[in-house]
């Protein structure tokens, strides 16, 4: 089933440049495998984490980046790696073997949802983050993603008058050249040239009632490519759920 599943991997070593790192992911990679030498998984490097570093030229390498992983072998079973995935939350290698940890392949979080069965009967009341961080659409994107990143969102909701209005990620920030809002300039201050949450949101937002099922949020999620869903209420946001909290609610 494994093998299945898997995609080529696209890996970094573990001396590479947190800014070619950077660059990769501007490809849609959300996170990434860190390999030794010899293709041998050390870890996972995340995006949150790579655009803490907003030099254009840096000398810093991605081991200091390196996040623990669950790994995956040949003979793995969806199950097995929905327990991985909902305590990373990030992609899945493949490894050899338990023994050897040569990498194969990689687990797409997208890819798992398909391979996997969502209830129809729990509903995402029961599962959403009711606390969610927001921003409006006139903040500032040099504000709203360092914060991201501290914090570890993948996103926020933009909220006008206490409607839904959009949503911004991180892959749209690094995607539109914004993690470098913040230069040092040869006087040693800072140099900034920023823009406004609204010129790079995705609108209309793909959003989800509180009453509907695991079943209809993952089929959201499959069918518009997207790894989380505002939960609405007569337009007002109430919550959010993620594919990992999904995967949660079945294992």
């Amino acid at each position: 089933m494994t093998l299945n599943l898997m995609s080529p991997p696209v890996t970094v070593r573990e001396d590479a440049y947190v800014t070619h790192v950077r660059q990769l992911m501007r490809d849609g990679y959300r996170s990434l495998p860190v390999v030794d030498g010899q293709s041998r998984v050390k870890g996972m490097v995340i995006l949150p984490d790579v655009i803490k570093v907003t030099s254009t030229k840096s000398d810093v390498t991605v081991i200091g980046f390196v996040r623990e992983t669950g790994l995956a072998t040949p003979d793995s079973v969806p199950i097995e790696m929905a327990k991985i995935f909902a305590t990373t939350g990030f992609d899945i290698p493949v490894v050899k073997s338990k023994e050897d940890h040569t990498i194969i392949g990689v687990i797409d979080s997208e890819v798992l949802m398909n391979a996997l069965s969502f209830d129809r009967k729990i509903t995402i009341d029961s599962v959403m983050t009711e606390t969610v961080q927001t921003c409006s659409p006139t903040d500032l994107l040099s504000r709203v993603w360092p914060n991201m990143a501290q914090y570890g969102f993948s996103g926020y909701p933009v909220v006008k008058k206490k409607h839904l209005i959009g949503i911004v990620t991180l892959q749209d920030v690094l995607k539109a050249g914004y993690v470098r809002l913040e230069r040092e300039d040869e006087r040693g201050g800072r140099g900034i040239h920023s823009a406004a949450v609204e010129k790079i949101m995705k609108t209309p937002v793909i959003t989800v009632l509180s009453d509907s099922s695991l079943w209809e949020a993952a089929n959201l999620m499959k069918q518009y490519a997207i790894g989380r869903l505002p939960v609405v209420e007569d337009s007002k946001l109430i919550g959010i759920v993620d594919r990992q909290d999904l995967v949660r609610a079945i294992i």
